[in-house]
C-alpha cells in the first residue's frame, strides 16, 4: 500500500541504496496495486492489462529522481502507446494517463485529442513533461494549451490524471489514497479506450 513512509527511499543520496530500496520498499506495493488495477479495468476494457514495474536499467551514476508501474497491453512495453502510470516523485504521488513523445503513431493519435470533449474527462491536473513533477490544474484553457503542444511539438509529452503532494492530509488514511488511485484510474479509462482505437487504427 502507498504511504508516506513510501516517498522514504528517496532520502537515500546513492544510486546503489536508493535502488535497492525501490525494489524492495516500493515495488512490491507496486505490483500488489498493479495487479489489483488490472482486475478493475477488466470489465471496463475486457483485457487484462500488462502491469510494468521501472526498472531504471540506465542508471549508471545518478540514482532514480523517481519511480512508477505502468499498465498497458502491450507485455514487452508501455512507453510506445498510450499507457497508464502510478509513480512516485520525491515529493508528489502521481496517477496518470500518458501519451509519451516517442509513442508510435502520435500524430494519429494527437489529431484526435482535438475531436474529444474536455469537460468529460474526469482529470485534476495535466502537464507535457513527464520527466517533471510540475503540473497544471486542469480546465479549458490548460487541455488546450496541452494538446496544441502535444500536435505541434514532438518533444512534448501528454499526460493527464492526478497528482498528489506528499504533505498532503489525505495521506493520514493510507486507504483513502488506495481509493484515489483506483478511481483515478477507472474514470480515464474510456478515455484510454479511445485513444487506443485510434493507435490500433493508425
Amino acid at each position: 500500500m502507498i504511504t508516506r513512509t513510501s516517498f522514504d527511499v528517496f532520502n537515500d543520496p546513492t544510486l546503489s541504496g536508493r535502488l535497492a530500496k525501490i525494489q524492495t520498499e516500493v515495488d512490491p506495493d507496486f505490483e500488489i496495486l498493479g495487479e489489483h488495477l488490472t482486475q478493475l479495468l477488466y470489465p471496463e476494457l475486457h483485457q487484462k492489462l500488462k502491469v510494468h514495474l521501472a526498472k531504471h536499467l540506465r542508471r549508471h551514476k545518478n540514482p532514480p529522481v523517481d519511480t512508477w508501474l505502468a499498465l498497458s497491453s502491450n507485455s514487452r512495453g508501455y512507453k510506445m502507446m498510450p499507457h497508464f502510470e502510478v509513480g512516485l516523485w520525491p515529493d508528489k504521488l502521481f496517477i496518470t494517463l500518458a501519451l509519451l513523445s516517442d509513442m508510435k503513431n502520435r500524430d494519429q493519435v494527437a489529431a484526435s485529442l482535438s475531436e474529444l470533449d474536455w469537460q468529460i474527462i474526469p482529470a485534476f491536473h495535466i502537464s507535457t513533461n513527464h520527466a517533471s513533477s510540475d503540473s497544471q490544474e486542469y480546465s479549458q484553457e490548460t487541455w488546450e494549451t496541452a494538446v496544441e503542444k502535444f500536435q505541434q511539438d514532438p518533444k512534448s509529452d501528454f499526460v493527464l490524471g492526478m497528482w498528489i503532494a506528499k504533505d498532503d492530509p489525505q495521506f493520514a488514511d493510507p486507504q483513502l489514497i488506495e481509493q484515489l488511485i483506483q478511481n483515478q484510474i477507472i474514470d480515464l479509462a474510456p478515455l484510454y479506450q479511445e485513444l487506443m482505437r485510434v493507435y490500433n487504427e493508425a
